[in-house]
């Protein structure tokens, strides 16, 4: 029952947008609501409750209607037209939410023209694709274009490239549930263009994911891979464990099609684990159904029985009616197959009743052809055959269904399947009924309905054929085109020379020449013109070339002024007797940094671990450095978490993270050591510290990084003390060496790197610098580096 499989995966497919979880949501919620009593009359009252609604449109659509509406009254009460037209936005959203249809449109067209009226632009690119979202919904494709693409117009006028790709995005979409593959395809890649651009690499993990999204329905899946794999890539360096989840369950998805279910539980596993990190109990459940059903297929129904379960109780607790009849059905497989048919019909009724509940027509048929498909195997057991051959309205033994029933069942879900499309289904659905028929000795409808299968498999079998007869032609016209029109000319004219021969001598002499005559002129124009086209192609490399060979430059002298920025090998090795320095970055310049001071006798040394790698990274490092200098040399801290704590504020404040409208939400990870005469403090953010004094521990403060929060103004780093003694290895690093990827798609891993740590410490530092060189070649192998590498140690 992969199929049933593949439905989970839909939902994962399509979402682009993380779901949070709801005791997260709340939360917040709660934190909010403790600032309404503090709040005046003012516009900050309003913003509260336009965050307030907004939130609840996740939690409680119900509330979120009612502080929409008690917001709108202070709105209006102090003439702010601007929050007036958001909390009308949030009242549409909420009532969205809650299948209010009529009320929705309304309210959103409220705000959409209270925000022409004082010309707020966001305001009215946000209306608009609220109202697009909500003739999405209804499935009435062609007005969901029509104001995508006047929020789209709106973006272009203003040259708003920050709004620019969610809107392409959005159209690419709606054109995949058109069945326009291409054109969703080029809409795809445009908001990928522009996401590269901008460098919103949030984006362009989601560009490369919808694009892997529509190569899998058309089952191009190799293809699908290519973008999933990039898209994980930048998931991982980006740490975003929700699209890690999603890509992670795709890849799955794809290695389940191509039948190899090892790989498919592998990655099944990973979003697993991705969403249990994000706390995304609707992508966990949909994961644990996906692993239980391999098992299932595998035969393991202990463990399939275990995982399905799980993802059925987390169903019923999120409220997700989908998953959960996709649960129930796939649980009911699993007892049919071990021969439990009372608690099998138990669950195949449950799916059904949800499924006509939602009024999901497929999944309706899909459960009576389960049923169907439990009354064939008890009709199919030896034992109950000439119970039931007698009876031409029997009970099937221990459950309450009847023989017809189970049939009527089957004769419907044939029809339904024959209406949405799904021919293969409605294959199997008459496949399933001849047997039926067949087994309870009704002969001439098993005969009957056995002619229409045939018909139908013929029929499915040909589409079949002439698809993949289609998309062979297809991507044979797209290699060989030009040749082929080469080809098609000189037939032509071989034909025209033919004719010409069959006219006459001397017809034929003087149509001989003139046709090689006119070949040769032919020819002569295509060289000049190929002649022209290489030297304009030669013109353009060498522009392109200068052009690179010039950024190159600058990249290069970029890296020259972070290698100043970084301390000198001298200057360590002045500070330390044994110190390693183990630096690896991906590009020419580095995300990733290591910092040094010795101020009155301390001795400060620190790895930063920027978000991202390359320019984007290496700018982040000279703001991380500079606010290290003004930590120890300028407010002449000491403490390292008092000087992790000004670090986070500075960098907030440089990178102006505290205004709510600022979209960049990069940081960095610090771990970082102050060396006393008589003692070692230490302080991480986000990464830990790896002592070896006999055995190797790791020691954490906080886990979160230094900025990229939306609240970082209190936050209070702590501080661990260390007693020094003898023969200490301590070892900062980022993450990059334990992340790095193998050719089979495998990291490393933290345990691993800690180990390799382990074995390392007690020999010499250039010992340990080659041991690390070597054990990491040798695990990259083909593949390229995924992430900069930093590993600083130091023996006291």
């Amino acid at each position: 029952m992969i199929r049933f499989l593949l439905i989970l995966l839909v939902i994962l497919q399509t979402s682009f947008v993380i779901v949070k979880s709801q005791l997260q949501g709340q939360a917040k919620i709660d934190s909010l609501l403790k600032e309404i009593p503090k709040m005046k009359e003012d516009t900050n009252a309003v913003n509260l409750y336009v965050k307030i609604a907004f939130e609840f449109s996740s939690v409680n659509s119900k509330k979120g209607i009612d502080y929409s509406i008690e917001g709108m009254k202070l709105a209006e009460k102090i003439k702010w037209k601007k929050g007036v037209a958001m909390l009308y936005s949030t009242l549409g959203t909420n009532q969205s939410n809650l299948n209010l249809s009529e009320e929705a449109l309304h309210n959103f067209e409220k705000s959409y023209q209270i925000n022409k009226e004082i010309n707020n632009i966001g305001g009215q690119i946000s209306n608009l694709l609220s109202i697009g979202t909500y003739y999405r919904k209804l499935s009435d494709y062609s007005k969901s274009l029509e104001y995508y693409e006047k929020a789209l117009d709106i973006v272009k006028k203003n040259n708003l490239n920050s709004q620019l790709s969610p809107i392409l995005g959005r159209i690419g979409t709606i054109y995949t549930f058109l069945s326009k593959y291409e054109i969703a395809l080029d809409y795809s890649h445009k908001s990928l263009v522009n996401n590269r651009n901008i460098n919103d690499m949030d984006g362009v993990s989601n560009d490369l994911i919808r694009i892997g999204n529509i190569h899998f329905q058309i089952s191009n899946y190799s293809e699908a891979l290519k973008f999933y794999f990039e898209a994980l890539e930048i998931c991982e360096l980006l740490r975003n464990n929700g699209s890690l989840s999603i890509v992670s369950g795709n890849i799955g998805a794809i290695y389940l099609k191509m039948s190899n279910e090892e790989k498919a539980l592998k990655y099944f596993l990973e979003a697993l684990d991705y969403s249990e990190k994000q706390g995304n109990l609707f992508s966990k459940a949909s994961h644990l159904s996906n692993i239980g059903s391999i098992y299932s297929n595998q035969g393991n129904y202990d463990l399939a029985l275990d995982y399905l379960l799980k993802a059925q109780n987390i169903a019923i607790k999120i409220g997700d009616k989908l998953g959960q009849s996709i649960n129930a059905t796939n649980i009911g497989l699993v007892y049919k197959n071990t021969n439990d048919y009372s608690k099998a019909y138990e669950y195949y009724k449950i799916a059904l009743e949800i499924n006509e509940e939602i009024e999901n027509k497929s999944g309706i048929a899909s459960c009576q052809m389960s049923i169907g498909e439990l009354t064939l195997d008890i009709l199919s057991r030896k034992n109950d055959l000439q119970d039931y051959s007698s009876r031409v309205d029997s009970t099937l033994v221990g459950i309450d269904l009847s023989i017809d029933k189970s049939i009527n069942y089957l004769v419907n879900s044939a029809k339904v399947f024959n209406e949405l499309g799904e021919l293969q289904n409605e294959l199997l659905s008459n496949k399933i009924l001849y047997s039926v028929y067949e087994l309870k000795g009704n002969y001439k409808k098993a005969f009957e309905t056995f002619k229409e299968y045939k018909t139908l498999q013929d029929s499915v079998f040909s589409m079949d054929k002439q698809k993949e007869f289609a998309n062979l032609d297809a991507k044979r016209e797209n290699d060989i085109k030009d040749k082929e029109i080469v080809i098609l000319q000189t037939e032509k004219k071989a034909q025209q020379f033919q004719s010409y021969l069959l006219g006459g001598g001397v017809i034929v002499l003087f149509g001989a020449f003139g046709v090689a005559f006119l070949r040769f002129r032919e020819k002569k124009k295509l060289s000049d013109k190929l002649a022209i086209q290489k030297s304009e192609i030669e013109t353009q490399k060498s522009i392109v070339e200068e052009k690179n060979e010039q950024i190159t430059a600058s990249i290069t002298y970029a890296s020259t002024i972070q290698s100043a920025i970084l301390p000198w090998d001298s200057t360590l090795k002045n500070a330390f007797s044994d110190i390693l320095i183990y630096y690896k970055p991906k590009d020419i310049v580095s995300g990733d940094s290591y910092w040094f001071k010795e101020v009155e006798g301390i001795k400060f040394l620190a790895v930063i671990d920027c978000t991202g790698h390359g320019i984007p990274g290496a700018m982040l490092t000279v703001i991380a450095s500079t606010a290290l200098d003004d930590a120890v040399l300028g407010k002449r801290l000491s403490d390292t978490g008092q000087i992790l704590t000004f670090m986070n504020e500075k960098v907030t404040e440089v990178l102006n993270q505290r205004l709510e409208e600022n979209k960049i939400r990069d940081g960095m990870e610090v771990c970082m050591l102050a060396i006393h005469q008589d003692k070692i403090q230490f302080s991480g953010a986000g990464r830990p510290l790896y002592l070896k004094n006999g055995s190797m521990e790791i020691i954490k403060t906080d886990k979160r990084g230094i900025a990229g929060q939306t609240d970082n103004d209190e936050y209070q780093f702590s501080a661990i003390d260390i007693k020094k003694s003898e023969n200490l290895m301590l070892y900062l690093a980022s993450d990059g060496y334990a992340d790095q990827m193998n050719e089979n798609s495998k990291k490393y891993s933290t345990k691993r790197f800690v180990a390799l740590l382990d074995s390392i410490s007690d020999k010499p530092i250039n010992e340990q610098h080659e041991t690390l060189e070597n054990e990491f070649n040798s695990h990259k192998g083909g593949r390229s580096q995924i992430d900069d590498v930093t590993i600083i140690g130091v023996k006291i």
